[in-house]
């Protein structure tokens, strides 16, 4: 049997009766993005991409940030931008990727269009994030040291695979779902630090919506798409991949929700930075000092971290959320790392700018050849201060990690914090409880029609007018 034929056998058929611990689950992830979609709405390139969209098609789909509709494929497309523009969305190590910013767009428009009730949404949701881990088991970290951005090469598929799980597609449709979408493979980590970034993440949802819809209507892809000649691995493989045999053996047993789970973020920032920033936070509240007092910090992270955190003079908001030397000079200054931080004006400070050169960043040597994102390669932090002491400590799992999760209170604050000042206090407590009972809306829109106001467009100066 080929690779889609096995991922579709199982996506058509596993039964949609997920354990609590799965759902709820889903729901926080699902709440998650939809704060950073609206937190991300009012970006200037998410802008951009919404001005572009309107006259490509009419539709009954919800996009974020406006109070005109799209075609569903196209309410994904801009959606999955505003969701990733800030890099504040959550991240799924085994895909090395971030599924939820394709995943919820998509399901989202596409729910809007074919008037999905909340209970498939989640249903979807859990399904979709199972291939978007059998593809990254397989394929990584080959694949995404290779250069490919995980969240539109994988996501492209694995949200392919939730679409055909929400028009409940039978098997043979569902693969040839799969099999088209792996044309559609692509996007590169050369775009790290630009608006093309969370753009790949819109694409990816917008793609996986036309590849389920076009199998539905009878398209056909290659069998052997994934495991063929110039088929998915061979070419986007990279040199040492796991292997398909690798990513199926644990398909749905368990859920990937459930054995992985996803690392909710506590900055608007690359994960890359995050353990790094833990470690910082953590020695200024241990030892009682400040940015005055550091002499010089030297940061280790994984090696293959090292290229996403090319920033070390970054110019630009969107350079800042991928330079380690920024990041760190931000929690040094302030005790934490909001969303005012990442604004053209912010990324010019001269109080942090005078700090880079006393920051350093290099690669480890503790990752064993056969360890994988999900597991606990640290991040190692040693501050020298200005009085002769070094202190140093190490952080496995970033805060909110599936193994180091956010609280119930810690998630509210993210997620009010997003929302605040772009939807009434009635409407967001409306929408955080409307999502907290997914299961039991009738209609998805009675969700998605909570996402509509008008958002405007800026480079992040609406979260300092907020301060």
């Amino acid at each position: 049997m080929t690779v889609s034929k096995r991922l579709a056998e199982w996506g058509a058929n596993v039964s949609s009766t997920h354990t609590p611990a799965a759902r709820a689950a889903a729901k926080h992830a699902i709440q998650d993005l939809v704060g950073c979609m609206i937190a991300g709405a009012g970006d200037e390139g998410a802008a951009a991409v919404r001005n572009a969209v309107q006259g490509l098609g009419d539709g009954s789909s919800v996009v974020a940030g406006r109070l005109g509709k799209a075609a569903a494929p196209y309410a994904a497309l801009a959606n999955g931008m505003s969701a990733h523009s800030l890099d504040f969305d959550d991240t799924f190590m085994e895909a090395i990727s971030h599924a939820s910013a394709t995943l919820v767009p998509a399901l989202l428009a596409l729910g809007d269009e074919i008037d999905a009730s909340g209970d498939d949404i989640v249903d979807a949701y859990i399904v979709g994030l199972e291939f978007h881990g059998a593809l990254g088991l397989a394929m990584n970290r080959s694949h995404y040291e290779q250069g490919w951005h995980a969240t539109s090469s994988i996501g492209v598929v694995g949200t392919t695979g939730a679409c055909a799980r929400l028009l409940k597609l039978d098997a043979e449709r569902f693969a040839h779902a799969l099999n088209l979408a792996v044309s559609s493979v692509g996007g590169t980590k050369v775009q790290f630090g630009s608006m093309a970034k969370p753009y790949h993440a819109g694409l990816a949802a917008k793609n996986a919506i036309e590849a389920a819809k076009l199998a539905n209507a009878g398209v056909r892809g290659h069998d052997m798409a994934f495991e063929g000649p110039m088929g998915m691995m061979e070419m986007f493989g990279g040199p040492n991949p796991p292997g398909w045999e690798h990513g199926l053996a644990t398909l749905g047993a368990p859920l990937a929700i459930e054995r992985a789970g996803l690392a909710v973020k506590r900055f608007p920032c690359c994960a890359a930075t995050h353990r790094a920033l833990d470690c910082i936070l953590m020695l200024m509240d241990e030892h009682g000092f400040g940015a005055d007092d550091v002499e010089s910090v030297d940061v280790q992270v994984r090696s293959g971290h090292v290229q996403n955190l090319r920033y070390t003079e970054p110019v630009s908001e969107f350079e800042a959320r991928f330079s380690m030397q920024y990041t760190a000079a931000v929690a040094l200054t302030s005790g934490t790392i909001s969303l005012s931080d990442f604004t053209p004006s912010a990324v010019q400070r001269p109080e942090l700018r005078a700090m880079f050169e006393k920051i350093t960043l290099r690669g480890h040597d503790l990752e064993k050849a056969t360890d994988t994102e999900a597991d606990p390669v640290p991040s190692v932090v040693a501050i020298t201060l200005t009085d002769g002491r070094t202190v140093e400590t190490r952080q496995d799992y970033q805060r909110g990690d599936n193994n180091n999760p956010l609280n119930e209170a810690e998630r509210k604050t993210k997620f009010d914090d997003c929302c605040r000042g772009f939807l009434p206090d009635a409407d967001l407590d409306a929408l955080a409880n409307t999502i907290a009972t997914l299961e039991e809306l009738g209609s998805i829109r009675d969700l998605t029609r909570m996402l509509r106001f008008e958002a405007g467009a800026d480079r992040g100066e609406r979260f300092e007018r907020r301060a």
